[in-house]
C-alpha cells in the first residue's frame, strides 16, 4: 500500500482496488484507528458523515461513479499549491451546473515540490472508480507541471487549458531558504528542523544594557551615600541625596528586569524529529509551550498594510515595508511565534493588490504580492509543519 501525506494532517492510502483519505491526527485516549474521511471503491465513493455535511453531500449512500464527471488535480496560483477534488455532474434535468468537491491539498511551495504526489493520488483515484482524470497545470512561468501519462490503456487523460487562460498571470517567485535575519530575530535551519532565536546582537545589547543600569545604580548609591558620610559641605538642597537613592533604586529594578528578560529569552523550535513546535528557554531546557504538528491548523502571518517606499522601483517590483507578526493557530487559539517589527521587501503585483490593503481580513499569501524575508520565512514554516498558510491584514 502506498502512502501520500497531504496538508491539514491528511493521509492518502493507495491500493489497486481502494483509495482512502484518512485523518492523520489522533487524540490521546481515543482509538488508535485514524478516522476515515473518504473511501473509493469500484462501486462508488463513500464519505464520512462529517465530510458529507462539510461538503453538502447526500448522506444516504455512496456517490456512484456515474455522478462524477472527472477527477481533477490542479495548481492554484492564488495559494501556490496543488488541489485534488471531484467535479460532480449536475442532476439530470435540474438545470444546475457541475460543482466542485475538494478532497485534499498540499502545502504552498514551488510547483514541482508536490506535483508528483498530487498527480499520483489523482490518477490512482480515477483508476479505482474508472473516471477520467484531468490535470490543470500551472502557468508556464510558474514551473513544470507533472507528467500527464494515461492512467490506463482504456482511460486516457484529458488536459484542460492552463489556469492562465482564466486568471491573470502572476509572476513566479521561488521561495527562499533559511537563514533569514531580521532586526532582532533570525530563522535558521538545523539538522532537526528550524529554530527562531534572538540574534547575537540583541543578546549582547541586552547584557550591556543590564550591566549599564547596574553600574549607574551603583554610581548613584555611592554619590548619594558619599555626600552624607564624607564630612564635606552639606549638599543643598538637603533632599538631593535621597533623590539620588531613588534613582538608584529605579536603575537597579531596570537592571534586574533587563537581566531577567535576557535569561528568560526563548527560542521557538520547529522539531521535525519529534514533530512538534515548542518555545524553549535559550539558556535552559524549560519549555514554555509546545504544539504537535498535527494540532496546527495553519501558520498566520499578520501585518500592517504595506507602505510603498518612495517612487523608486526594483525592476518591475515596488519596494514596500510593513510590521509583521507570526502566529500558529490550533483551532482554539493563536500561539505567538515572533514579533519581527518592521520588515522591508518588494511587491511584484503592487498595482493589483494596492486597492486591497485597506480591507482587513484573512487571505491567501502569495510571494509575488509580498516578496519579503518574513513572508518567505512563513512559507518555509508552513511547508516544514505541513500545514496551511494565511495572511492577515490588520
Amino acid at each position: 500500500m502506498q502512502i501520500i501525506r497531504a496538508s491539514n494532517h491528511l493521509t492518502i492510502e493507495l491500493s489497486p482496488t481502494t483509495w482512502r483519505l484518512m485523518n492523520g491526527s489522533q487524540s490521546p485516549g481515543l482509538s488508535e484507528t485514524r478516522p476515515m474521511l473518504v473511501e473509493a471503491r469500484e462501486d462508488g465513493v463513500y464519505f464520512s458523515g462529517d465530510f458529507c455535511r462539510a461538503r453538502h453531500l447526500p448522506e444516504d449512500g455512496p456517490l456512484a461513479p456515474a455522478d462524477i464527471k472527472r477527477v481533477v488535480v490542479g495548481w492554484a496560483p492564488e495559494t501556490q499549491n496543488w488541489h485534488l477534488g471531484l467535479l460532480l455532474a449536475a442532476p439530470p434535468g435540474s438545470g444546475e451546473k457541475m460543482r466542485w468537491c475538494g478532497l485534499a491539498n498540499w502545502p504552498s511551495g514551488p510547483v514541482d515540490e508536490y506535483a508528483g504526489e498530487a498527480a499520483t493520488a489523482g490518477r490512482a483515484l480515477a483508476e479505482v472508480i474508472a473516471r477520467p482524470f484531468h490535470l490543470v497545470p500551472p502557468p508556464a512561468e510558474a514551473g513544470h507541471a507533472p507528467p500527464a501519462e494515461p492512467v490506463s490503456a482504456t482511460q486516457p487523460i484529458e488536459i484542460t487549458a492552463p489556469m492562465a487562460a482564466v486568471e491573470p498571470l502572476v509572476p513566479s517567485v521561488t521561495p527562499q531558504e533559511p537563514p533569514f535575519e531580521f532586526e532582532d530575530w533570525a530563522l535558521a535551519a538545523t539538522p532537526g528542523g528550524l529554530v527562531w532565536q534572538r540574534r547575537g546582537g540583541w543578546v549582547v545589547g541586552m547584557a550591556f544594557r543590564a550591566a549599564g543600569f547596574f553600574a549607574l545604580a551603583l554610581l548613584f548609591v555611592i554619590l548619594s551615600v558619599g555626600t552624607q558620610v564624607s564630612g564635606l559641605a552639606t549638599v543643598n538642597p538637603e533632599w538631593l541625596p535621597w533623590v539620588g537613592l531613588g534613582v538608584a533604586v529605579v536603575l537597579a529594578i531596570s537592571a534586574v528586569r533587563t537581566f531577567a528578560a535576557l535569561l528568560g529569552n526563548t527560542n521557538v523550535i520547529i522539531d521535525t524529529t519529534r514533530r512538534e513546535i515548542r518555545s524553549q528557554g535559550r539558556f535552559s531546557t524549560r519549555v514554555k509551550w509546545s504544539l504537535a504538528f498535527d494540532s496546527v491548523d495553519y501558520v498566520l502571518l499578520s501585518q500592517t498594510p504595506p507602505r510603498q517606499q518612495g517612487g523608486a522601483k526594483d525592476g518591475d517590483a515596488v519596494r514596500i515595508a510593513q510590521e509583521v507578526w507570526l502566529h500558529l493557530y490550533d483551532g482554539d487559539r493563536f500561539w505567538p511565534v515572533v514579533d519581527l517589527g518592521r520588515v522591508e521587501g518588494k511587491s511584484h503585483t503592487w498595482e493589483a493588490i494596492r486597492p486591497l490593503q485597506k480591507k482587513p481580513g484573512r487571505r491567501a499569501l502569495r510571494l509575488a504580492d509580498y516578496d519579503t524575508p518574513a513572508h518567505h520565512a512563513a512559507h518555509v514554516m508552513a511547508r516544514t509543519i505541513e500545514t496551511g498558510l494565511w495572511l492577515d491584514i490588520r
